[in-house]
């Protein structure tokens, strides 16, 4: 990999050798849409969002998720303008090029069959959220780990047990964060690769869980019903009206829809190459019957952000507003935004961004049964229908995963349960223990993250 560095302010060009290169290898033609795509938007997303290194991202977070092309890609970050423009040397036509922006408030977007000028009409004017004392501990305030370590916790098998997580194996690791709290309280916090507290970071498919929460505000304000057929006029009159919140919520919608980021499919069709991805999600033939098998997919997520989206006005100021209102602010949370489409949509099943520690608030609030500082953000009895597994998953609620049986996590209590992301993000709620941990990273052979031993070990320093 080369970097030809400008001044700051000016485009700096950046040319990318995929010399030994994995997305697909199967069709050239169905892979570079998709592997250019995945670039512009990531480096974008992580440049400008998380403000981590170019040469960083490209080189050890996205090098390796997009093989193996004989080809040199060029990579244009224009920092002043803040877009992300990737080429190559074999189809030279504009239009084949992908083309990411970012924008306040709802970060990058992928320029897919939309000029620059039409995505605009989309943004939104951000709002401020809560400053929390610097002078209290997480969560009530931004000071970080508590003063007052719990009685009887071996900190120093804590802390052991988190640099774990972060030890590399012979293939990369990538963990850029852990974070530990017991009794609602944070009682360990580590980063790499320059991510710090302060650093809003992807979810993935961790966005998921926060649209299905939104669907729960939704649904305890009367607004929406879980056995109502889905709220989606295209299908009213087809054989996919049938389908309910329901079965979207447990991922048993009976659409075809694949879900594998190793290849060209579904999921890497709608993310990199469709500008109105709720639409390409609505399209999916349906090949089950609704409520029978479970198929998890980011196509359901979407339908349910966009369910979110029409219901609270329909725009994107309005969902964004609605979000941000109705439960990040509420929990104390200032970081949070998820990505919208070229169309205007957000991209509720993938695009979720906030620092670590706000991503811990969110189990937290998940520990506590929706309640925060006295307020039920979301019902206790949501919280309990998502967490209960589904008639089609015994391993799997409402648009979160379940540790039944120890299917995830042998040596964890049966009662956890998880949000999940790609590439191994992980928000871990362990009710029995009032435990919450998060890992973040860039981890794409999930069997390297190691998080059944860093939780158990967690798990052994605790109090008895």
């Amino acid at each position: 990999m080369r970097f030809l560095k400008g001044l700051k302010q000016t485009q700096l060009a950046i040319t990318l050798s995929l010399s030994s290169l994995i997305l697909t290898g199967c069709d050239l033609l169905e892979d570079l849409p998709v592997g250019k795509g995945f670039t512009a938007k990531y480096l974008c997303s992580y440049t400008f969002n998380s403000e981590l290194d170019p040469e960083l991202i490209t080189k050890r977070f996205i090098a390796p998720k997009v093989q193996p092309f004989p080809l040199v890609w060029q990579i244009s970050l224009d920092e002043e303008n803040q877009r992300v423009n990737v080429g190559d040397f074999i189809f030279l036509n504009e239009d084949l090029r992908a083309n990411a922006i970012y924008r306040d408030g709802i970060g990058c977007t992928l320029l897919v069959n939309e000029s620059e000028d039409d995505a605009r009409q989309h943004d939104v004017v951000p709002s401020q959220g809560p400053e929390l004392p610097a002078v209290l501990p997480w969560p009530m305030g931004s000071a970080g780990i508590t003063p007052t370590l719990p009685q009887g916790l071996d900190v120093e098998a804590l802390n052991a047990a988190v640099d774990s997580a972060f030890v590399e194996t012979e293939e990369p690791r990538n963990t850029h964060s852990l974070l530990v709290a017991y009794q609602g309280q944070l009682i360990a916090e580590q980063y790499a690769y320059d991510v710090n507290e302060n650093t809003p970071l992807l979810g993935w498919s961790m966005t998921k869980t926060l649209t299905g929460t939104l669907i729960g505000i939704l649904h305890d304000q009367g607004l929406l019903q879980l056995d109502m057929e889905a709220p989606i006029e295209e299908w009213q009159g087809t054989d996919k009206q049938s389908i309910t919140l329901r079965n979207l919520m447990n991922m048993a919608s009976g659409l075809n829809f694949n879900e594998d980021y190793a290849g060209f499919s579904d999921v890497t069709q709608m993310l990199y190459k469709e500008g109105d991805q709720i639409a390409y999600a609505k399209s999916r033939p349906l090949i089950g019957d609704p409520g029978i098998d479970f198929n998890y997919n980011t196509g359901d997520a979407n339908l349910l952000a966009h369910i979110v989206q029409s219901t609270v006005g329909g725009s994107a100021q309005a969902s964004y507003d609605f979000y941000q209102q109705a439960l990040f602010h509420k929990v104390g949370i200032d970081s949070a935004f998820i990505e919208i489409d070229a169309a205007g949509q957000f991209v509720g099943g993938a695009y979720g961004f906030m620092t670590a520690r706000d991503w811990l608030r969110m189990g937290q609030l998940y520990l506590q049964k929706g309640l925060w500082e006295g307020e039920q953000v979301v019902s206790e009895s949501w919280i309990d229908f998502v967490i209960t597994p589904s008639p089609a998953a015994y391993y799997y609620g409402g648009q979160i995963w379940l540790n039944t049986r120890g299917n995830q996590w042998r040596d964890v209590p049966h009662d956890a349960y998880y949000f999940a992301g790609h590439q191994g993000q992980m928000v871990v709620v362990i009710p029995s223990l009032e435990l919450v941990v998060v890992r973040t990273g860039v981890t794409e052979n999930y069997s390297y993250i190691g998080l059944n031993e860093v939780l158990s070990d967690i798990i052994d320093a605790l109090p008895n």
